[in-house]
C-alpha cells in the first residue's frame, strides 16, 4: 500500500509509488520499487534517476542533481543542454563550476557522475553497489602442503548444500505450492511458510495454523476464482502489508549498507575540481 510524503523541492504531496514529483518533476526520494525493476548499472539519465530512487538516496541532501543544471555552490550534477549534449559538472565552494564532461555520449556522461556518486557513498561507508571483497596474496614459499584439515571447509560447505537441498525437497513435499487451498468449505492461502485463512464472510484474511490432514489434495491454484467465495488474498490489506514490509532496501539489499540518514555533504571536498 502506497504511502505519502512531501517533495523536498516544492513541498507537494508525493506518493511512494510515484517515481517523480507530479508537480515539479523532481526525483521522489521515497520511491518504492519492486525488485524486478532494480537497475545495477545506469546508462541514461532516466536510469540513473531510477537507480537513485531504488536505493532511497536523498539526492538533495547528498547534493547530487540528476537531470538539472543546478547553479548554487556545492553540487554535483548532470543534464542535457540545448544543443543535445550532456554536461557533467561540479559546483565548488566558491560557486565556480568545473566541467567533467561535455559531449554527445550520454552513457559516458552518466558513468562519470555514477562513479562519483559511488565514490562519495564509499567514503561514508555506504555500498549501493555491494561491499568489496577483501583478497589476500600468498607467496610461493607460504604455500602449505595438502592435508585433511584443508578439506574441512569444503566438507562443511558440502554438508550445508546437501542440507539446503533436503530442506527444499521437504518443503515441496510438505507444501505443494504457494496459493489457494479449499478445505472444509474454507479458503486458505499459503505464502512461503505462513498460512492465512478468511473469516466467515470470506472477506477478511488473518494468519492461522495449517489445515489438518494431507492438505496437498486441497490445492486449487494460485489465481483467485470467485466461485470459491469471499475475496482474493492478493487484494486484501494483509497482502499489501506483507509486500510493503518487504519492499524496503533493508530486506533485499543484503550485503551492503544502504543507510543515508546520517549523510553530511560537509564531508565532500568541495574545493577540488572533481
Amino acid at each position: 500500500m502506497a504511502s505519502t510524503g512531501k517533495c523536498p523541492y516544492c513541498d507537494s504531496t508525493v506518493r511512494s509509488d510515484e517515481q517523480f514529483c507530479p508537480s515539479c518533476g523532481a526525483p521522489n526520494e521515497g520511491y518504492v520499487v519492486e525488485k524486478t525493476r532494480r537497475i545495477t548499472r545506469p546508462t541514461t539519465i532516466e536510469e540513473l534517476k531510477q537507480y537513485c530512487a531504488e536505493h532511497g538516496m536523498p539526492l538533495l541532501r547528498m547534493r547530487f542533481f540528476i537531470g538539472e543544471d543546478f547553479r548554487e555552490p556545492r553540487a554535483f550534477g548532470i543534464y542535457q543542454d540545448g544543443e543535445g549534449k550532456f554536461v557533467v559538472y561540479k559546483n565548488k565552494n566558491d560557486g565556480s563550476r568545473a566541467i567533467r564532461y561535455h559531449g554527445p555520449d550520454e552513457a559516458y556522461a552518466v558513468k562519470e557522475i555514477y562513479l562519483k556518486l559511488l565514490e562519495e557513498c564509499h567514503n561514508r561507508g555506504i555500498y549501493p553497489d555491494g561491499k568489496p571483497q577483501t583478497t589476500t596474496t600468498r607467496t610461493a614459499s607460504a604455500k602449505k602442503p595438502f592435508t585433511f584439515v584443508r578439506l574441512i571447509p569444503f566438507l562443511v560447505l558440502a554438508v550445508m548444500i546437501i542440507t539446503m537441498i533436503f530442506s527444499t525437497c521437504a518443503r515441496r513435499i510438505a507444501h505443494r505450492n504457494d496459493g489457494y487451498y479449499l478445505y472444509d468449505n474454507t479458503l486458505w492461502y499459503l505464502y512461503g511458510s505462513n498460512w492465512y485463512t478468511s473469516d466467515s464472510d470470506g472477506n477478511t484474511w488473518y494468519a492461522a495454523d495449517a489445515p489438518t490432514g494431507d492438505y496437498n489434495e486441497y490445492y486449487v491454484g494460485d489465481t483467485f476464482d470467485s466461485d470459491w467465495g469471499g475475496s482474493s488474498f492478493q487484494d486484501s490489506d494483509t497482502w499489501d502489508s506483507l509486500h510493503e514490509s518487504s519492499s524496503s532496501d533493508s530486506d533485499w539489499d543484503s550485503g551492503y549498507d544502504s543507510d543515508y540518514s546520517s549523510w553530511d555533504s560537509g564531508g565532500t571536498d568541495w574545493s577540488s575540481d572533481w
